[in-house]
């Protein structure tokens, strides 16, 4: 089980270090202070495809929630504490199930450090490569969709496996 811990540690420490370091590039390509960062400054790391872009969120992914931090705060740590429970006390299941829910757990905490040290999450990462989207994200989002994504497969594989039996 500590594997799972420092998944979740390593995820929380490199979301944080890439917002940092995303803020930092961000304020030099600006020429601002970091402290006079502002909604919307960036700048194109590969043209077209990808800029960083500082965007602060106080809602949950796609905004959704915005202007209710407390109720998002209370659901996303409900949500986490289960989730550690599930992990470390009802053991059981395969590899890739606790995997995946260690990167939803780091991401989860990553983005709650943000909510409660800032007041919301700082995302950066600006994908224009297709037309349609328009989201800013950051690593602990990513974390928690890929995490998501194999928690899904991890299901379906166990059903499958099960169906056999």
């Amino acid at each position: 089980m500590t594997v799972y811990f420092f998944i979740i540690f390593l995820v929380c420490v490199l979301d944080q270090l890439t917002k940092l370091w995303a803020m930092d590039l961000v304020a030099a390509a600006c020429s601002v202070p970091l402290e006079f960062l502002s909604e919307g400054m960036g700048f194109p790391v590969i043209d077209g495809v990808l800029n960083f872009t500082y965007i602060t969120n106080d809602g949950m992914a796609f905004g959704w929630l915005d202007n209710n931090r407390w109720v998002f705060m209370l659901l996303s740590t409900v949500g986490i504490i289960a989730m550690l429970v599930y992990l470390f006390y009802l053991k059981g299941e395969g590899k890739l199930f606790c995997f995946s829910l260690a990167l939803v757990v780091g991401g989860g905490i990553g983005n709650m450090f943000d909510r409660i040290a800032l007041g919301y999450v700082v995302d950066f990462i600006d994908v224009r490569l297709f037309g349609f989207w328009k989201w800013v994200f950051n690593f602990a989002d990513c974390a928690v969709c890929i995490g998501a994504a194999l928690l899904i497969l991890s299901v379906v594989l166990d059903y499958k496996k099960e169906k056999k039996k």
